[in-house]
């Protein structure tokens, strides 16, 4: 597993340096939609097994039109919330011709709005990071330390794991383990921002590194709560050696608002 998880890594990390600073807005849009629409395929599968291509296909078009509502500057939220408000609307007014689907009404309704929410709403953040002024490096900087985070503390937690985090929801992770993801975030917040960043103040970027960091545990568990109820242990197997895009997601999801609404703080200082 360690040798497909680090050799997917060596593969994906050059791309996505590669299409973030050279490939321009549009091909980093379009990389965003895939990622969602894949992203949101393993969410409709965990939720819905029986269903295909025409179940799932709804909530990812209508995802994919919230991420592209992103391309709109952060100055202007109401275009990305006037497509979520109606993209729920559609979505009401599908079961409301579907009579078939009433037994099962507001289950599916409920997964496919919290899909929205979860999946490209997030997400779509990365786009208004990504087109923000110096943006490329910020969006550099912000997967350096979600990766840094998740990888100190997938082998601290192996090596040194003992105390549980919560057993409930996701028995593999340990105290030790989150701690020192915490500080594999910091440092290379740090590291990474003096590079990248080397305008901004580098304890303010160890400061929102470490948030980073706890607001990444917190998506990790969350998507940790889905797969648990979806009795599932990865939400895909299109990562080889990571498991699904999910997997690869939840602390980035969670990462991402934060980061661009501290960027936006950051220049009105």
């Amino acid at each position: 597993m360690h040798l497909y998880r680090w050799l997917t890594a060596l593969v994906l990390v050059p791309l996505l340096l590669l299409i973030i600073f050279k490939g321009g807005r549009e091909l980093f849009l379009l990389t965003v939609l895939l990622v969602s629409a894949l992203g949101q395929w393993e969410f409709q599968t965990m939720h819905h097994p029986e269903g295909g291509l025409p179940r799932h296909a709804k909530p990812i078009i209508l995802g994919a039109l919230l991420v592209v509502s992103f391309c709109t500057t952060p100055a202007a939220p109401s275009v990305p919330l006037f497509v979520l408000v109606w993209s729920f609307f559609i979505l009401l007014f599908f079961y409301l011709a579907a009579y078939g689907q009433i037994p099962e009404f507001s289950r599916s309704l409920a997964v496919d709005a919290l899909g929205l929410l979860y999946i490209p709403l997030l997400l779509g953040h990365l786009v208004w990071l990504r087109y923000l002024p110096q943006g490329e490096w910020w969006t550099a900087w912000l997967l350096a330390v979600v990766f840094a985070a998740d990888t100190g503390a997938f082998y601290t937690g192996l090596t040194l794991g003992r105390k549980k985090l919560y057993p409930e929801v996701s028995p593999g992770k340990t105290w030790e383990g989150t701690l020192g993801g915490w500080a594999a975030a910091l440092l290379a917040g740090v590291m990474f921002g003096r590079w990248l960043l080397p305008g901004q103040s580098l304890i303010i970027l160890g400061g929102l590194a470490l948030v980073v960091g706890i607001i990444g545990v917190l998506g990790d568990l969350f998507e940790s709560m889905l797969k648990r109820q979806a009795q599932v242990k990865d939400s895909g197997q299109i990562l080889p050696g990571h498991g699904g895009m999910l997997d690869r997601l939840d602390s980035l999801l969670f990462a991402i608002p934060a980061v661009v609404y501290a960027r936006l703080y950051l220049a009105h200082m």
